[in-house]
């Protein structure tokens, strides 16, 4: 069999393979022999048909099945004459029994997987902040879970920062109203009904808004001057100045619970005293700086030895992961308000941002795949059943039942290879040297700022 490998970029190659006539002969009397021993011809007994008899009735048949065979023989040939690791055949292609000689040649394109040497991957050195937790950190805590208790009470005054004010509101352009001259503005930017919004020195709603709001009192009317950035998504109004007629239908002062036993009571029952809680608290910031602690080691022997290593990725699998997230990112967009018009205005920057992550999640992918192959790390049984049984409680489905659909949708598969590459993560993490920082201060999530 002759064979000829042509090595292309992005993890392509094609096989140019000829296969001998006396390979092509013998695989088609084989074949035909086959035929003879299932079919049933006029004339004679079954099984006991001549060849001669055979070829003339499955001619097509028989020609078919011939290159099939010979396809795959000649493919599984030049992969182990090659040592390539195909990840998917794309095309076969110049299929011919060449009249000369009766030798039959063809020509396969196929994307492999990359070949490249890891850098050393034990002993990453990695910083990571200590985890302690204090009697503040404590404190913090527990007054955001006082403050998701909080109640509000009208209040005859000017609203303050932390009041929460309830507004309707119309927006406008030049005088015009945006309802009418732009229908497909952003809807909180046509009509505000009733919205509250919490008052706060950090503007997260638009630039100003807040600011304007300072001292408005109940049935009191304002009109505010909102410009809005050259970034700002909807881009008919980018840098464009907004006029928002606000009326306020009301102030409200946000009252902060005391941690007494009423407050308890509604957070853990009965048995809950302030000691039980601050100990849970506690607990938990550990658990939650312990696990940012974990993904930051993950975080930075990945960037290690991303930075060492470079290859070449299938395009197949990027485009197929880029088109995922694209998927992903235009549906968020949409469901953030934004219209489908604006949505196509904006699609090469959104393929852009999900190609680049795509390119970066395969790349992680090889990477940890290539780890867990040369330390010989495997998924055990144990932890694929625990991975099973976690999906089917997520989807409230018997797990019995759960295991037998994910056998057959192929789910196991695709979970095995997850878990594998979880466990070479875990192998570069506890295999890492760790130097100690100062703990950091924790971001916090802000509170939404308006409610609907």
């Amino acid at each position: 069999m002759n064979i000829n490998v042509e090595h292309q970029p992005n993890c392509r190659a094609v096989a140019h393979i000829r296969v001998p006539a006396a390979e092509v002969s013998k695989q088609r009397s084989a074949i035909t022999s086959y035929y003879a021993s299932q079919v049933r011809l006029p004339g004679f007994r079954p099984g006991k048909a001549p060849a001669a008899a055979v070829r003339k009735r499955y001619s097509a048949d028989i020609e078919a099945e011939l290159e099939k065979q010979l396809i795959n023989d000649g493919l599984r040939q030049a992969i182990k004459n090659e040592g390539l690791e195909v990840l998917n055949i794309l095309s076969v292609t110049d299929k011919m029994v060449h009249d000369t000689d009766q030798s039959f040649s063809f020509s396969a394109e196929m994307s492999l997987a990359p070949k490249f040497e890891l850098p050393e991957y034990k002993g990453i050195p990695v910083k990571l902040p200590r985890v302690e937790v204090t009697d503040a950190d404590v404190d913090h805590d527990i007054l955001h879970l006082r403050e998701r208790h909080a109640s509000f009470q009208d209040v005859e005054r000017g609203a303050q920062n932390g009041d929460a004010v309830v507004l309707t509101a119309t927006g406008s352009l030049d005088g015009e109203p945006l309802a009418e001259t732009m229908p497909d503005a952003p809807q909180h930017l046509r009509e505000i009904k009733e919205n509250w919004f919490l008052l706060d020195d950090e503007e997260d709603f638009l630039p100003g808004f807040y600011a304007g709001l300072n001292g408005i009192r109940k049935d009191e009317t304002r009109t505010l001057t909102i410009p809005l950035p050259e970034d700002f998504p909807y881009e008919p109004l980018r840098q464009k100045n907004i006029e928002f007629t606000v009326n306020c239908k009301g102030v409200k002062e946000k009252k902060v619970p005391e941690l007494d036993g009423d407050l308890l009571k509604k957070i853990g029952g009965e048995e809950l005293t302030v000691e039980m809680l601050r100990g849970e608290v506690r607990e938990a910031i550990r658990r939650r700086r312990e696990e940012a602690r974990e993904n930051g080691k993950g975080n930075q022997v990945i960037a290690h030895i991303f930075e060492k290593v470079e290859f070449d990725l299938p395009q197949e699998i990027v485009n197929r992961e880029a088109q995922r997230r694209t998927n992903e990112m235009a549906m968020r967009a949409m469901q953030q308000g934004l219209s489908h018009e604006e949505l196509l205005k904006h699609q090469d920057e959104i393929l852009g941002s999900a190609t680049h992550q795509a390119r970066q999640s395969i790349k992680v992918s090889f990477i940890l795949e290539q780890v867990a192959q040369k330390e010989n790390l495997e998924v055990t049984q144990q932890q694929l059943m625990h991975a099973l049984a976690n999906l089917a409680a997520r989807q409230n489905k018997p797990v019995k039942k759960f295991m037998a659909e994910a056998q057959k949708s192929g789910l196991i598969s695709s979970l095995q290879e997850d878990l594998l590459l979880q466990n070479a993560m875990q192998f570069l993490k506890d295999n890492a040297i760790v130097e100690e920082t100062d703990p950091e201060p924790e971001v916090c999530e802000q509170h939404p700022a308006a409610a609907a």
